[in-house]
């Protein structure tokens, strides 16, 4: 399908109306203000142009009418856009509002599919004079889920908007979706009201709150299945206990994967940016994944990546991170060269054989190298490739990786869950399809779930019941795309702090990884933990605070009069040093839920 960028703009025009009577939703001191409130009627004429050169219909509008004869609108949008505004819906003003006037907007919509992997829609809510190049009164980007969400807007007009010339907009372009518009009310206030008094809409989420129950339970079973005794006797050549010895125990590598994908440029080359950033990941990290090295196009299509991404692979390895291999099969026209298309249409049996040697290719390369990889992402989206292929082709993708690196974990890689009132419905299609894939013979070893979270955040209670429903398929499930793309960083910061919780303490889950954590080199900046100039948002001092210090072990003790120090620790490897005068000694153990007493000997 070719880019809405080659086509018009495509409006649906609503004639706005003015009534007298007060707005019944808005609080007692407010309706004592009399704002004028204005909505669409049912006269609605709708233009939808289409692409000459193919006849397909770029986007698709629909409309009808609720009990309360209100005009709902759903708006389908098949291709991204070239701007968001290419495909839009707008009301025009039947009352004058004046500069300065302040102005309530309230917005309510939900989103009926989206094909990103929060799974929110994303639409742009605006009030400009019609055919102004002046600044727009008010343009902000919303987002929704399945379950829908009212927004308050209040704003202030930058310019007269007389009747009939003033345009409230919704624009739709930004994504492939669907989204259902429900309602749309502008409230003027005129000079009555301060900005500052009207409602604002600010999300969160249930068990926010500072004593919530979820998180003092989910705290308490962290401390059941993440840690274990650590039991230590320090004794001499005649095993006879050592009193007064210094203990220092530093936990060395945590046996639950903490990771982020990496910039690949900043760790091949001496950059401006990369001391601080090396810094960073050796603070914050134990596991690295290349963000986009080892995809289709950039690994067989750009040679300058690739050096790129085997430069950067090794200083992960020279600095003793574990990695993890992402993709070898990325199902999808446009997450590959112009030329696979061209092949399989070309040559269908060939295909095959240039994805295989393909995997091979990337399989081989890291053999005992990477401790695991998604060898399919998002197949449940996206399907472009199967048409071209055999049936159940994907089971021969996960035999041929095994076979080539039998020691890495083979994964399969998936989003649209935990983050939307859909994801129990989402689980049980992903759990559908891992068995099916395994009862034929894939190897499939761990369970990947992105854990991209839009602006509306799932409850963790939720999240923790979501990820309950992997239990009966026995296999690990790891995070391996978070990221919280809002620009609330209060919120932001809360939430990074409850979805860590919540997975840490799922006896499922097994790894989380962040994709990205730098402004400049995040794929959403908002999502990141650092800003361009490195200084830290409020979720870099949550993961810091949860990640490196509360759920890394360290102390330091002193032997008893029966040569024990004993303690608790999260489940990893360790290092020791002992010093009792002249005497020193550092060896390596490991705290496991099976470790029993460690004795060491001093000599």
């Amino acid at each position: 399908m070719k880019s809405i960028n080659l086509i018009c703009t495509i409006l649906i025009l609503f004639c706005v109306n003015v009534f007298a009577q007060n707005p019944n939703n808005l609080s007692a001191d407010l309706l004592a203000l009399n704002p004028v409130n204005c909505f669409p009627n049912n006269s609605i004429k709708q233009f939808v142009s289409k692409d000459i050169s193919n006849g397909i219909k770029p986007a698709v509008f629909e409309t009808k009418t609720d009990k309360k004869q209100m005009s709902i609108v759903n708006a389908e949008v098949f291709s991204v856009a070239k701007s968001h505004y290419d495909v839009a819906t707008t009301w025009k003003t039947s009352k004058d509002i004046k500069k300065g006037d302040v102005v309530l907007a309230r917005v309510s919509f939900r989103v009926l599919y989206a094909k990103q992997e929060s799974g929110e829609a994303i639409v742009y809510f605006y009030v400009q004079k019609q055919n102004s190049s002046a600044d727009k009164s008010i343009i902000i980007q919303l987002g929704a889920g399945p379950e829908g969400k009212t927004y308050d807007l209040p704003f202030i007009a930058l310019e007269d908007l007389p009747a009939g010339e003033g345009q409230i907009a919704i624009s739709f372009g930004a994504l492939q979706q669907k989204v259902e518009v429900s309602n749309i009310e502008l409230y003027n206030f005129e000079n009555k009201i301060s900005l500052n008094k009207l409602p604002t809409t600010r999300f969160t989420y249930n068990g926010r709150e500072k004593n919530a129950a979820w998180r003092e339970q989910a705290l308490k079973r962290i401390e059941e299945i993440r840690t274990a005794p650590i039991d230590i006797k320090i004794v001499d050549t005649n095993n006879k206990p050592i009193s007064g010895a210094k203990v220092e125990v530093k936990m060395v590598q945590s046996d639950f994967i903490w990771g982020t994908a990496v910039n690949e440029a900043l760790l091949a080359n001496e950059l401006p940016n990369s001391s601080k950033y090396k810094k960073v990941l050796q603070e914050f990290y134990n596991t690295i994944v290349i963000e986009n090295g080892f995809k289709g196009g950039a690994w067989n299509q750009n040679p300058k990546l690739q050096q790129e991404t085997i430069k950067a692979f090794e200083w992960g390895e020279q600095n003793g991170f574990r990695q993890r291999g992402h993709n070898l099969v990325w199902p999808a026209w446009k997450f590959n060269p112009k030329s696979t298309k061209e092949l399989a249409l070309k040559d269908p049996i060939a295909f095959e054989k240039f994805i295989e040697d393909h995997i091979k290719e990337k399989a081989l390369f890291l053999k005992d190298r990477v401790i695991a990889w998604d060898v399919i992402n998002e197949m449940m989206h996206e399907k472009d490739f199967f048409a071209y292929l055999p049936k159940d082709i994907e089971v021969k993708w996960f035999q041929i990786a095994k076979e080539v690196d039998p020691n890495a974990q083979m994964f399969i890689n998936e989003y649209g869950m935990l983050n939307s009132i859909s994801s129990p419905k989402n689980i049980k299609e992903y759990i559908q399809t891992i068995s099916d894939l395994r009862s034929k013979g894939a190897p499939i070893e761990g369970i990947g779930i992105q854990g991209h979270v839009g602006r509306q955040p799932r409850d963790p209670a939720q999240v923790i019941s979501d990820l309950e429903m992997f239990k009966s398929v026995g296999l690990p499930v790891q995070i391996t795309e978070f990221d919280i793309n809002m620009k609330d960083e209060e919120l932001q910061a809360d939430y990074t702090r409850d979805f860590l919780i919540a997975c840490y303490s799922s006896p499922v889950v097994t790894g989380f990884t962040m994709w990205g954590f730098w402004e400049s080199k995040h794929w959403k900046k908002d999502a990141a933990m650092f800003r361009t100039d490195w200084s830290e948002k409020p979720n870099a001092g949550i993961w810091r605070d949860l990640v490196t210090k509360q759920w890394k072990t360290n102390f330091t003790g002193v032997s008893n009069k029966e040569g024990q120090v004993k303690s608790t620790g999260h489940l990893g490897s360790y290092e020791m040093t002992i010093t009792k005068g002249n005497l020193i000694k550092t060896i390596k153990f490991n705290v496991a839920k099976n470790s029993k007493t460690l004795e060491v000997i001093l000599q």
